[in-house]
């Protein structure tokens, strides 16, 4: 007659197989993790190639954000009569300027129309500042590299079709002073200073913690469009977690290459808890845009002097 388990042994069975399956689970879901951020990774560097491409066919750097052009038009008629004319030079990802040029001479700008918000309610505004970016065919017009797959998931209700930023560095010459953008609103190619160290691409925000909390406006603004603007405060996006020390983000350089950077933090139930206060992290971010070297001595990062 073959002997019963006891009550004891059960619940110490049980409780092998809960710990077993908790192990798991936890492995998976860092494993998934992982993958996630591995194809954010790929995305950066896919869209820094893409960059570069765009840059070596026009001799100068996509822009960060659409610039307005003014221009001069003759009145083919009999006055003659000359007015301003405005267009629109597209930046990596274009404005919601949907027949904002067509015909008219009225300022875009000046009539509200602005950077689109990565979660605004109208779908076809993304999509139309995604498909008429200067970058869309440089990636073979393939939307996936435009989006981490961290950020669809945690922002799944705004359905985000971008997940990343550009240095506004890019689009003006800052060499060329304080008309830089109305007259040479373009960084010319194998002209940038430091190629190996000027920030290119980071991601968006969308962790929220205590120090860093997304932006999910629906409208254009601040934290939740296409440009990285250090001089407003922004910062870099760490959104992936680094195990259970800390959150991490991928960075690409102009010059291609991409870079890991960690803070440290800790989860405090569906958000986290950094380390950096808001103010280290705009600084962090501000130096890498400039090109600036930095150093983590493992709780802050500080800009080299030496």
């Amino acid at each position: 007659m073959k002997k019963a388990f006891t009550l004891i042994e059960l619940i110490v069975v049980v409780g092998i197989l809960a710990v077993l399956i908790g192990t798991l689970v936890a492995a998976l879901s860092g494993g998934t993790d992982a993958a996630r951020a591995a194809r954010c990774l790929t995305n950066l560097k896919n869209l820094a190639t893409a960059c570069n491409s765009y840059a070596m066919a026009s001799s100068c750097y996509p822009l960060a954000g659409s610039v307005e052009l003014r221009g001069l038009d003759r009145d083919s008629g009999s006055s003659g009569e000359i007015s301003q004319k405005f267009t629109e030079a597209p930046g990596w990802l274009s404005w919601d300027s949907r027949g904002a040029y067509e015909g008219k001479t009225t300022s875009h700008v000046a009539s509200g129309g602005w950077f689109t918000s990565a979660y605004n309610q109208q779908f076809e505004v993304r999509q139309h500042a995604l498909t008429n970016g200067a970058l869309w065919r440089y990636v073979s017009e393939n939307s996936e590299v435009f989006v981490c797959p961290a950020h669809r998931r945690a922002m799944r209700k705004q359905n985000p079709l971008w997940s990343y930023v550009m240095n506004e560095r890019f689009g003006y010459d800052s060499s060329q002073g304080s008309q830089a953008k109305l007259y040479n609103p373009h960084v010319g190619y194998g002209r940038l200073p430091r190629a190996d160290r000027v920030l290119m691409f980071a991601e968006l925000q969308f962790l929220e913690n205590d120090k860093v909390s997304v932006n999910t406006d629906q409208g254009p603004g601040l934290a939740n469009d296409c440009t990285l603007q250090y001089n407003h405060n922004e910062v870099i996006g760490f959104n992936h977690p680094n195990g259970k020390h800390g959150l991490f983000a991928h960075i690409v350089f102009a010059d291609g290459h991409i870079e890991k950077l960690v803070i440290p933090a800790s989860p405090a139930g569906a958000a986290w808890s950094v380390v950096p206060g808001r103010g280290e992290l705009e600084d962090l971010t501000e130096w890498l845009c400039k090109g600036e070297d930095v150093m983590f001595n493992g709780a802050n990062y500080e800009k080299r002097t030496d």
